[in-house]
């Protein structure tokens, strides 16, 4: 009986590894395929026949890419994604445990908001946002970035900080309220250390949206002073040309930090990610 259900299974097996193999290729052929034009000389990306891996490689377009414009839009996009970070896992958490600990009309009819928020796409909001920015004179500012950021990662991030609190039962906080604990603080002593891999989980959600984010940060900015990295990188795309080594090589040094942070946090992420899944 054993053996039968073995054979029936190594079929099946043998699909999803296929399938996994095939996600695999599709997934980094074109990361390897940029990593290589990054190592390749002015001439080579158009030599044909193509080459995978450069003939003669060189660094010499990561050292092009580094110049003092590229620093400059890395801190721009470190500054605007480390506050919006700050500001959106407090008061998502915040709204979250409210949501799951407290049974008010209220609330519900904010949840059903925060539901319908994530339902519309960024080119759906950015010219109320324009027009708001405009109005209170902060466009081409760190502001501008951070209040258009917040208003697409805030709701995701409820929805996910939502998710894990559900699975932390309410009788932690009967207990330390036993123990003479305020609701704040039976949340700062209690509920966030528990909640530590969803916290972590929405972090990364966070920065990988306003590291990688393009549409705000073209319209919301004009000069260099403010430009994030995926805006300051089509400098290297002008009108007679596209410089494709420096672009490729810019666009390599953009996604190792987000690579090493999701690498550095992935059971934390996909944590957090099914963490609604049983309940909720």
């Amino acid at each position: 009986m054993n053996n039968r259900l073995a054979l029936a299974c190594r079929p099946r097996s043998l699909v999803l590894l296929f399938v996994q193999i095939l996600l695999l290729v599709v997934v980094l052929v074109p990361f390897l395929w940029m990593f290589s034009v990054s190592l390749k000389p002015a001439t080579e990306p158009f030599a044909i026949p193509a080459r995978l891996w450069p003939e003669h490689p060189t660094l010499a377009n990561y050292a092009l890419a580094f110049r003092p414009e590229f620093q400059r839009y890395f801190l721009n996009s470190l500054f605007v994604s480390l506050v919006t970070v700050a500001i959106t896992i407090p008061l998502a958490l915040l709204a979250a445990y409210s949501l799951t600990r407290f049974q008010m009309r209220v609330l519900s009819v904010f949840l059903g908001a925060v539901i319908v928020a994530q339902m519309f796409p960024s080119g759906a909001i950015i010219i109320p946002i324009y027009k708001l920015m405009k109005a209170g004179d902060l466009l081409n500012t760190y502001t501008s970035l951070v209040v258009a950021y917040l208003a697409i990662t805030l709701p995701v991030a409820i929805w996910m900080l939502r998710g894990f609190l559900l699975q932390l039962p309410v009788t932690l906080d009967e207990a330390a309220a036993i123990d003479g604990a305020g609701p704040l603080q039976a949340f700062a002593q209690v509920i966030v250390p528990l909640t530590r891999p969803g916290i972590a989980a929405t972090t990364v959600f966070v920065l990988i949206v306003t590291w990688q984010e393009f549409l705000f940060a073209l319209t919301f900015t004009s000069t260099r002073d403010v430009r994030t990295l995926p805006v300051g990188i089509n400098d290297y795309i002008g009108q007679y040309g596209i410089r494709y080594g420096e672009l490729m090589a810019s666009s390599v040094l953009i996604s190792l930090p987000v690579i090493a942070l999701f690498f550095l946090l992935q059971r934390y992420f996909v944590a957090g990610l099914t963490s609604g899944a049983v309940k909720g």
